[in-house]
């Protein structure tokens, strides 16, 4: 971590008490030789976007000069930017700011501590506020609020900042999204005119280039991303919060520009876990900024637009650890300066200065009341502790798995901060009611199994991330289904399910006790994978991450891999159905340190195989022992494909397969671009605009190049494309959904829901999942139907039949029905190549690591079989 602290920079001009000041507000006198935002962005806050490094700059020379200013470097983006965290509070408080850390951790874990003792440190603790700006590239207002507000607290001579600073730590993200902040910046300066900043709302300078700066450098919303972490921005984030151990944590966003600025408190669906006294603690902070707004004769708004259900967002991860969590948002200038629906222009300063306001009102409402803000976050934690004690659910277990999937799951949660324990031996327990199921009675545990004690000051965090279901309020639900009827839009704004023992499918139960023999789980231990030299071959399972990234691996590197459908038996290993084998003879004589080097990087346990001669099984010389392709991925790019969906197969394939995938625009498609590659993945788009996009002549080379041996995948909507009688690839359509007297049927569109499919597991593309039963996600109202003359494996995976369809999330009263049976994973040959469409996303935000293996074995073996 990069630490700088007072005078070290003696080059640096100081500035006058006169001069000193920053165009977001005026709370002077300012102490000289802190250097203002102009004196080294060279332009007033808000007169333009401020870049990353210029940013850097500014935030090392304030450092450099203020005693009160602390610079730590908690990440580095994809894209090579410091993620930064500003630190700053007295210099009294910063001489003292390990015994305050330590402090604000022994608070957080109560547990083992007398009263008195953690009286004593609530008395003597700073209100600690973390105040997130920018997690959205273009929501650009908030890096220049962010600015100014590190300025005011660095140079502020006057009584309020003072107080901000004696009675609280406040740390500063000041760029949440870098690489997508530096897009933004980028579009913006290359259309930006010799005038100015066109204002006309449709101006090209407001709209970006595909698929616009929201989003990280694989185009993931780091707003989404805070429990599953899949980014070092926000691994580094969480890590520090975890560290600080904030009292109050606050993201500031924007929103439309004809809109004006919301704080909390939320709308409507709220999570049911948020505490009363978190909604308390919401009008205290929004009587502040009322009276701020007020003040300047600004609009706001409450209780409208933005929910705290999902708990992924920046201003929810915290709040079920005690922090006030609270989502902002400003009105967007766009490209700096934007025309309203009323005709007047909102300009980047002035959104900053809105933001700016409401920063600062944050942080001088924190201060006085940190007194009460720490006792209060400590009964929290406390609470947290006692209540689950007495609750009807004490802990979630879940068993171990020959793939791994447990073990990763206990890893996700300790790099949330929750405690994981698992059973030193077998036991049955009683009162274990499994997921999927509505009936309690006893269970047997075996051996390793993961517990997660939901007393522990972590406890609800681990509970919303673990239980089965998120209850939605029953107002709500009929409030919606009225609104419904009447033709008004549904107020779910992201998904209603996201069950970590479903997303993981790991077998996992609620217990309402607390087994014996519990032992802590550490950091996992790093264990050498190489095999012994073989003779024959080399074999390895699949179904797991590391498996999968196995055989990427191998593929990428020009090894010879082949595949084996059937269980078998060899060298003392079991080995199930979908199992790869290395050849030695079939290889060069590098194959055993290729594997060798895989093997490791990858964590896959390998065995070493003597003879093709199995134990039980077909022999590995079997005709049934099927050799694999290296495919050639490309991926479907630019618009109309949908940059999220793209950014998902794109980290999916970079990150955990770690295979090479190429990016194709749409308008590459119609030339002979595809034939250097045998498989092409198409992201969620919608058909119509596809269809536009790609003309008669892409879709007829698609056609051909398919008939002629490639694999085309699509993913999501863009299934809706392949289903199409029009494109010719397919046998299964979009299913027709109307009333029985035929009219129209109401919007259909599932929330994000959990449900069941049924698969094929002799599919190839089902290797290494044995269930027959496995959970997937949907989350659009698209319905699929197969031929009645579906062949044996077209229909790799179908929604379960309507009694046990639903297992978490919200689902329409109708849906059900209409939902039970309809394919999820349909695949068929045409002529020599393959079609594979899902009808959802299996790698959406990477939050389903018990479907990796199934994308995998899409791309890696659709050509093979």
């Amino acid at each position: 971590m990069r630490f700088l602290a007072a005078a070290v920079a003696a080059s640096l001009i100081a500035t006058s008490t006169a001069a000193a000041q920053h165009a977001l507000g005026s709370q002077g006198p300012y102490a000289p030789g802190i250097p203002t935002p102009a004196s080294v962005l060279g332009y007033e806050l808000g007169e333009r976007f401020t870049p990353h490094h210029m940013l850097m700059r500014y935030l090392d020379r304030v450092a450099a000069q203020s005693p009160r200013v602390r610079l730590d470097t908690v990440a580095h983006s994809f894209e090579g930017r410091e993620v930064m965290m500003v630190i700053v509070t007295s210099e009294a408080n910063q001489q003292r700011i390990d015994q305050i850390r330590a402090d604000a951790a022994r608070l957080a874990d109560p547990r083992g501590r007398g009263q008195g003792e953690l009286d004593a440190i609530a008395r003597r603790l700073p209100a600690i506020t973390w105040m997130g700006f920018t997690v959205h590239g273009p929501e650009a207002s908030g890096a220049e609020a962010a600015i100014a507000l590190v300025y005011q607290l660095a140079a502020g001579q006057d009584a309020e900042t003072r107080l901000v600073l004696d009675s609280t730590v406040v740390l500063i993200d000041p760029l949440q999204n870098p690489d997508g902040h530096e897009r933004h910046v980028q579009d913006v300066m290359r259309m930006r005119t010799a005038l100015g900043v066109p204002v006309h709302p449709q101006a090209r300078i407001h709209a970006g280039t595909w698929p616009g700066p929201r989003t990280s450098h694989y185009h993931f919303d780091l707003n989404r991303d805070w429990y599953a972490q899949s980014h070092p921005e926000t691994r580094g984030r969480v890590q520090s919060m975890l560290e600080w151990w904030p009292h109050v944590a606050t993201d500031l966003h924007e929103m439309s520009w004809n809109s004006s600025y919301f704080f909390p408190p939320p709308m409507a669906p709220l999570n049911q876990l948020v505490r009363p006294d978190i909604i308390r603690w919401w009008d205290i902070y929004a009587q502040a900024n009322i009276a701020a707004f007020d003040a300047n004769g600004w609009s706001y708004f409450r209780r409208e637009g933005y929910d705290e259900f999902y708990p992924g967002y920046g201003s929810s991860w915290p709040l079920y650890g005690g922090a006030i969590g609270m989502t902002y948002e400003q009105a967007s200038s766009r490209g700096g300066a934007i025309r309203r629906t009323d005709g007047t222009v909102l300009t980047l300063q002035q959104a900053a200065r809105h933001h700016y306001a409401a920063a600062w009102a944050t942080v001088a409402t924190t201060a006085r009341h940190a007194r009460a803000r720490v006792r209060d976050y400590l009964a929290y934690r406390q609470s947290a502790v006692g209540d689950a004690m007495r609750a009807p659910v004490r802990a979630i277990a879940f068993a171990r798995d020959a793939s791994g999937r447990a073990d990763s799951l206990a890893q996700k949660l300790r790099q949330n901060g929750i405690e994981v324990h698992r059973l030193a031996a077998a036991g049955s327990v009683n009162g274990a009611t499994q997921y999927g199921s509505t009936s309690s009675g006893r269970a047997e545990l075996p051996a390793g199994t993961y517990v997660v004690d939901l007393a522990q000051p972590q406890g609800l965090l681990a509970r919303v991330l673990l239980e089965p279901e998120a209850p939605l309020d029953s107002a709500f639900i009929a409030e919606e289904l009225e609104r419904r009827r009447t033709g008004l839009s549904e107020r779910f704004y992201d998904m209603t399910a996201w069950s970590f023992p479903y997303t993981f499918r790991v077998r996992a139960w609620t217990l309402r006790g607390l087994p014996a023999g519990l032992e802590a789980v550490g950091a996992p231990s790093v264990q050498a994978m190489a095999p012994a030299r073989a003779r024959y071959g080399y074999a390895f399972a699949p179904g797991s991450a590391a498996g999968v990234r196995m055989l990427a691996g191998l593929l990428a590197d020009s090894v010879r891999v082949w595949y084996a459908p059937r269980p078998f038996r060899a060298s003392g290993a079991d080995f199930p159905r979908g199992a790869f084998v290395v050849r030695v003879a079939a290889n060069d004589s590098s194959v055993h340190s290729r594997v060798a080097t895989q093997a490791a990087a990858s964590g896959t346990r390998v065995t070493a195989l003597e003879s093709a001669s199995v134990e039980q099984g077909a022999d590995l010389g079997s005709n049934s022992v099927t050799p694999l392709s290296p495919p050639r991925v490309a991926l479907l790019a630019d618009a109309p494909i949908a940059g999220q969906s793209f950014g998902y197969a794109w980290f999916a394939m970079d990150q955990r397969l770690r295979y090479p995938s190429t990016a194709l625009d749409v308008a590459a498609i119609s030339g002979a671009a595809l034939d250097d590659f045998d498989v092409l993945i198409v992201p969620s788009v919608s058909a119509s605009a596809l269809t536009r996009a790609l003309g008669d002549a892409g879709r007829d080379r698609i056609g051909s190049w398919v008939r002629g041996g490639g694999v085309l995948i699509t993913i999501d909507a863009a299934t809706d494309w392949l289903a199409s009688e029009r494109t010719g690839l397919s046998r299964f359509r979009v299913l027709d959904v109307a009333d029985s007297a035929g009219a129209a049927t109401l919007s259909a569109e599932v929330p994000g829901a959990i449900v069941r499919a049924v698969v094929d597991t002799l599919s190839p593309l089902m290797a290494g999942i044995e269930e027959r039963e496995i959970p997937v996600q949907y989350f659009s109202d698209r319905l699929y139907a197969a031929p009645r003359n579906a062949r044996p494996g077209e229909v790799v995976a179908r929604i379960a039949p309507l009694e046990r369809l639903h297992l978490s999330g919200y689902l329409w009263p109708e849906v059900p029905r209409r939902l039970a049976g309809t394919p999820f994973i349909w695949t068929e040959r045409v002529g020599r190549g393959r079609v594979i469409g899902f009808a959802g996303d299996p790698v959406f935000r990477d939050l389903w690591p018990g479907l990796l293996p199934v994308f995998a074995n899409a791309v890696l073996m659709g050509g093979s079989y």
